[in-house]
């Protein structure tokens, strides 16, 4: 007796569209949230550290200035003078509804520059600023 081997059917194979949808769209969010957990973390600055620190809400991106020890102001990852960083900052938030600023400063840093940036969001306007600290 002669077995004749079947063939499948286009319905019996096996559909890989949805298996190959949703692996794109876990590559999609994992590439989206860990984009948002850069915050000019590029620059390495020791920060200080705070009993009672408390976490700043992600749901507006905040402008990062960061502070290094030898009083470097950078902004966006560009090195900025201090005295055009006013300017800049009303540049940044011209079209933000509430504006937010985190600076991000070395705890060996003077404090005259940390003040420094502080005028100078009063300065641009923003009222709403975060100091960086370590937990």
């Amino acid at each position: 007796m002669r077995i004749i081997p079947r063939k499948m059917s286009e319905a019996e194979s096996l559909n890989m569209t949805p298996l190959i949808d949703v692996v794109f769209l876990l590559l999609i969010f994992f590439l989206v949230a860990t984009s948002f957990q850069r915050v000019q973390r590029e620059i390495q600055v020791d920060l200080p550290s705070a009993k009672a620190a408390g976490t700043v809400s992600m749901d507006i991106q905040p402008i990062a200035v960061t502070v290094s020890k030898d009083g470097k102001v950078t902004m966006a990852e560009e090195e900025v003078p201090i005295d055009e960083l006013p300017e800049r900052l009303r540049e940044a938030v011209a079209s933000a509804k509430k504006p937010r600023v985190f600076v991000r400063g070395d705890a060996k840093a003077f404090h005259e520059n940390i003040v420094s940036v502080l005028s100078a969001c009063q300065e641009a306007g923003i009222t709403d600023v975060s100091l960086a600290t370590e937990e």
